[in-house]
């Protein structure tokens, strides 16, 4: 059976109510009332039949559990309905409310005109990625977005090198463009609705809203829009479009329960937290026994090796037991543990010094091997004019959360921030998007060289400033940044 076939199957089944489907696969997000509650669920998660074959990903939050059934598409077997059900029982049995209006997935895309076998293995190189189904590049650590490369025509003129693809259930779709519009975005192209819209800023930055993959018919099939309120696993109509080929229709009304567009934006920090936070990287990086916490964009973060998801999980649970961790952030994977002190790191206080010693000190002892080379974070960043206004658009778009004055982020520390870089009014707005990586230190040079051997150039920093610009061979950009990271 093809992915495509996998797909259809996995939607039509019955009892998979709290589960959607984005780009990476299943993924289901349950409410939880404590880290210590979310890591109790995943200890039981592991242990339930065939998790040890197809472990999923499971992020642990102080206010969620986040479950993806796989890595990708491709790990819709014959048992994966099985599987999900399975953790559905068991996050019923914790209490653990399903919210599956809260999930979401975001891949970049990258427009060349170049063969892409020519640019792919500088994105490799740049980000610490793998190869994936295709020419798609994912983060082994399942945390950051996915690349995919988007062959153009070579007559065809090059103006956004870069867009993001943002997958939403098809029930949150009307509403979050709704929201979008509303906030001075418009639908540069849909024609495609209602299995995506490509909508832009004010600037003309592009995004895809995306309802597939969770649309339960084929995508090479037309939809009307009453697929988006279809019943999941029933028939969904698959007459001709109603679309006329004309671009930015009217969006479909919000469905019921999807998520409404909200009335006033959430604030995650503002400047004087920030600085608060500034002072506490600055701790962090004084303390010469924190060995394994490198400093990265959003905090100071530890990865753990482990030799099996039931291993990871266990080990978070013991650190779920410490004082001070209903502020973590846990990342369990088959192979070890992210563990992030606060994703806002403004939250950051003097006795996190001491809890990040504690979460060694308990990892060490469980037989966890640290290995702060497999820490990073990856950010967006769009760059616009100071008169474009281009905030809003992007925070009701992403559900996101005000950070300060120039970011956007994921409260629950799960998709990429976004950081919008304001340009002279006299710049060129050439390259609308690049991706910013945070590095250790002991990774950035060696993570450049690799860059430049794969057919990239620096296009400014240098390691005395602690970044560097790189930009692949058909001139995309991305920052590698160690500046957070240890003075030592």
């Amino acid at each position: 059976m093809g992915r495509q076939q996998q797909r259809l199957a996995f939607l039509a089944e019955d009892g998979l109510d709290d589960w959607r489907v984005g780009y990476c696969g299943p993924i289901a997000s349950f409410a939880s009332s404590s880290v210590q509650a979310g890591t109790a669920f995943a200890t039981e998660v592991a242990a339930l039949e065939g998790m040890a074959e197809h472990p999923p990903l499971i992020d642990v939050r102080p206010r969620c559990a986040v479950v993806r059934l796989g890595a990708d598409l491709t790990d819709l077997d014959d048992g994966s309905a099985v599987r999900v059900r399975a953790i559905s029982a068991l996050a019923r049995r914790h209490a653990l409310e399903p919210e599956p209006e809260r999930t979401q997935d975001v891949q970049v895309a990258i427009a060349t005109r170049l063969p892409v076998d020519e640019v792919l293995p500088f994105w490799r190189a740049a980000l610490g990625y793998v190869d994936h189904v295709g020419d798609d590049l994912v983060d082994p650590l399942g945390r950051a977005p996915a690349i995919w490369f988007q062959p153009l025509d070579p007559e065809r003129l090059l103006r956004h090198a870069m867009h993001l693809d943002l997958s939403v259930p098809r029930e949150v779709a009307a509403a979050r463009l709704a929201a979008a519009r509303d906030a001075g975005g418009r639908v540069a192209f849909g024609r495609e609705a209602p299995q995506y819209w490509t909508c832009a800023d004010a600037a003309g930055n592009k995004v895809d809203l995306v309802s597939w993959p969770d649309l339960p018919v084929p995508e090479d099939e037309p939809a009307t829009l009453e697929v988006l309120s279809a019943p999941r696993g029933g028939a969904a109509s698959s007459s001709p479009a109603t679309t006329d080929g004309a671009d930015d229709p009217e969006p479909a009304a919000a469905t019921d329960g999807a998520a409404a567009p909200r009335t006033a934006p959430l604030v995650a920090a503002g400047p004087a937290e920030l600085e608060r936070g500034e002072a506490m990287f600055a701790a962090f990086r004084a303390a010469s026994d924190l060995v394994d916490w490198p400093v990265v964009f959003w905090g100071p973060t530890a990865w753990f090796g482990t030799s099996s998801l039931a291993r990871s999980a266990a080990l978070a649970a013991q650190l779920a037991e410490l004082d001070g961790a209903d502020r973590l952030h846990l990342d369990l994977r088959a192979d070890g543990l992210a563990a992030r002190l606060a994703r806002d790191f403004h939250l950051l206080v003097e006795a996190d010094i001491e809890l990040a010693r504690r979460i060694s000190e308990v990892a060490a002892a469980s037989g966890a091997g640290s290995d702060p080379a497999r820490v990073q974070t990856v950010q967006i960043a769009i760059a616009s004019h100071p008169d474009d206004a281009v905030r809003p658009f992007w925070r009701e778009l992403f559900g996101y959360a005000e950070h300060g004055t120039e970011d956007l982020v994921d409260l629950d520390g799960r998709g990429p921030s976004l950081w919008f870089q304001e340009l002279p009014p006299d710049k060129v707005l050439r390259h609308a998007f690049h991706l910013d990586v945070s590095v250790p230190r002991a990774v950035g040079l060696a993570r450049v060289e690799a860059a430049l051997r794969a057919g990239g150039r620096i296009a400014a920093g240098s390691e005395e400033h602690g970044w560097w610009t790189l930009a692949d061979p058909a001139g995309n950009k991305v920052d590698i940044a160690v500046w957070t990271d240890r003075a030592s």
